[in-house]
């Protein structure tokens, strides 16, 4: 079940970078942000509560294929390495991967703790160094949070396009030939076009049904 496990997950990947893509270049131009147009603090909870379901759910999809990808290495070894190893990727991909971007995208909340400290203190040096230090983290959350975004879709196509040229014989053959991370974009953005392209049709065949 390693490889079908691994082959679904490299369809979820792939279809989400696309997606990603897909939004970007066919936002329509009078779109803009929810923070600039939704003015009701609830919708803008109900907003990002589902921005942070989708990215939970993107997560928890990579997650399992780093422990496929884990397990297909050692599959052939006693039960108890398997444990170890297994074990060992789990804590290094969650502390070393999720962990660092759990305190990125908490930039902001650092950053008006030292400006709130900096208000606290009497003039002078600390208080100065602590406000213009919480004042670019507040500026600079942002900017980390497109550069993520962008590696983000990147990672997820080179991951998704990866279980196909990998896994699949057929695909690895033809591609055998050009660099391996061009190669897994490639098929990443292939997969997921691919998918997109039937998730959009179930979509409508799903809506028209309903009227």
């Amino acid at each position: 079940m390693v490889v079908p496990v691994l082959l679904l997950g490299g369809v979820y990947l792939s279809f989400e970078g696309v997606e990603k893509i897909y939004h970007v270049i066919w936002r329509h131009p009078s779109e803009r942000p929810a923070a600039e147009t939704v003015t009701e603090s609830a919708d803008l909870l109900n907003i990002e509560k589902k921005k942070i379901k989708s990215a939970v759910r993107t997560d928890f999809i990579l997650s399992i294929e780093i422990i496929m990808i884990t397990l297909g290495t050692v599959v052939g070894e006693p039960i108890l390495l398997q444990i170890v190893v297994v074990s060992i990727i789990a804590l290094v991909a969650t502390i070393g991967v999720y962990g660092v971007v759990a305190l990125l995208v908490r930039m902001d909340d650092a950053g008006l703790y030292l400006i709130d400290k900096a208000s606290d203190l009497a003039r002078g040096g600390v208080a100065s160094i602590l406000r213009i230090s919480g004042t670019v983290l507040v500026a600079a959350l942002p900017k980390v949070i497109r550069i993520l975004g962008i590696v983000g879709t990147i990672a997820m196509l080179l991951v998704g396009g990866g279980m196909f040229t990998h896994n699949i014989e057929a695909i690895h053959h033809v591609v055998t030939s050009s660099p391996a991370l061009l190669a897994d974009f490639v098929i990443g953005l292939i997969v997921g076009a691919v998918a997109l392209v039937v998730e959009k049709q179930v979509a409508r065949v799903f809506r028209s049904n309903l009227n």
